[in-house]
Formats: C-alpha cells, structure tokens, sequence
C-alpha cells in the first residue's frame, strides 16, 4: 500500500515537474508564446517514443499475449469486443499507426499558428525563439527520463492492462492538445491576448496530466443505475442496454485475462 502510495507521489512530481518547464519559461523567464506552445510540441513528439520504450521492454520481458492481437481501442474504433487473434496487431503498433500521424498533423497546424498568426498580430516577439526551445527541450527530456525511471523499476511485474491503459492516455493526450490549442487560439484573438492561449492550453493539459497518474478503474459487470431508463428505449436484437452492458464487459473481461497470458 505505502509503496503504491509512493509510486503515485513520485509520478505526480514528475509530471507537475513536466508541466512547470513551460509555465516557468513563460511566466519566470519570458518564454515567447510560441516558444512555450513549441515545446509542448517537442514533448509530443518525444513521448513517442517514451511510450514506445516502454510498450516493446515490457512485451520483450514479459511476452503477455496482448502485445500481440490488436490492442482495445482498435476493436473500440471497430466497434466489437470479440476477441482477436494473436499476430492481429500489436499494441505497439496500434498506438504507433495513430500517434505518429496526429501529431505530425498537430505540427503543422501548430506550425502556420506559431509563424503566420501569432507573428501577424502580436508581433515577431510572440514567434520561437530558438535559444530557449532548446532550453525547454532539455528540461522535458530530462522529466520524462525520469518518469520512464520510475517505471523501469517495476515494469515487469505490471500487467499487460496497466500498459494498455497508459497507452490509451497517451493517446487521449494528443487529442486534447489538439483541442485546447484550437480554444485556445479562440481566447487569444477574442482578448486578443496570447497569454490567454497559453493559459488556456498549460492548464488543460496539466490537468489532464495529473488524472493520469491515478490509478484505472474498470467498469464493473453491473450497468449503473440509470440504465434502466435506456432499458425503455427500443432495443436492438432484442437485446436490452443492461444486457449489453453485460454482455459487452464480461466479453472485455475474458479479454483481459487471455492477454494476461505469457507466450511460449
């Protein structure tokens, strides 16, 4: 318990260490703007590849058979839990095919806002200033070369769900810098402000940051109470929402028992 405790303290500094190399830039250092927003980029692009450390160490120490089938948010995406074979997919595969992609596609919108907008109405000041990108990347690598530390230590005694999870983080934190960079640049042109951009942006992602380091609750086989209500609703192959929801988590529970399962 005391160590779980300590685990979770140790990320929340990494990651409140992470998101205060930007903040402090900006505010204590006078960062640009663009300058800022660029290395929240450079992280992007670097968990990348953290991530992908951490999925092939763990599938080459530990040889769970979910490395190897297509990972949940595919079949998420394909709507079916059934479960797929082995050499289906892999997990890291799944997450490269849709991180890589997004955020090259983040760059370049990201790219036209730091060298077009923000230059055109706030200034040249307001662009990347290349000194002190270099400086912030510094200070990301090193906080994310922490963070993988701390999982090194116990990695192989982690689930192969543990892993699935944290990848599915890792994906969701793309969209949601995708998303607070686009409300974002609509609070730095209403207050015509680029600090609100930036405001606006280092605290979605904080946040999002720091609900990530709790750990997952799965769904129980119960559906909640208020499913009963969508039980009213016409049902599809006569199959009412509760006895989806049962169906659909005990099916996402054997899953996860079979990709527990270390290959010969």
């Amino acid at each position: 318990m005391a160590k779980g405790v300590g685990r979770i303290f140790g990320r929340l500094a990494q990651l409140l260490g992470l998101n205060a190399v930007p903040v402090a830039g900006f505010f204590g250092q006078g960062w640009s703007p663009g300058t800022a927003l660029a290395i929240y980029w450079v992280e992007g692009l670097l968990v990348i590849f953290f991530v992908a450390a951490r999925i092939l160490l763990h599938r080459r120490w530990t040889r769970k058979r979910g490395h190897f089938r297509a990972p949940a948010f595919s079949r998420q995406r394909a709507r079916s839990v059934e479960p797929t074979g082995v050499d289906s997919g892999s997990l890291l595969g799944g997450y490269l095919a849709v991180a890589i992609p997004f955020t090259l596609a983040h760059g370049l919108f990201l790219g036209l806002l730091l060298f077009l907008f923000l230059p055109k109405e706030f200034g040249a000041e307001a662009g990347v200033a290349l000194a002190d990108l270099g400086k912030g990347t510094v200070g990301i690598l090193a906080f994310l070369a922490l963070g993988l530390g701390i999982d090194l230590v116990r990695l192989r005694e982690r689930s192969y769900r543990s892993i699935e999870v944290a990848t599915e983080r890792a994906m969701g934190r793309i969209f949601v810098v995708h998303m607070t960079i686009i409300f974002g640049m609509a609070g730095a042109m209403f207050f015509h402000a680029p600090a609100a951009l930036f405001g606006v942006f280092a605290g979605f992602k904080t946040l999002f940051d720091l609900g990530g380091a709790f750990p997952h609750q799965e769904l129980g086989l119960e559906p909640p109470r208020w499913a009963k209500y969508l039980d009213r609703l016409p049902a599809k192959d006569g199959e009412t929402f509760s006895e989806h929801w049962r169906r659909t988590e005990e099916a996402a529970r054997r899953l996860r028992e079979e990709n527990e399962q270390a290959m010969a």
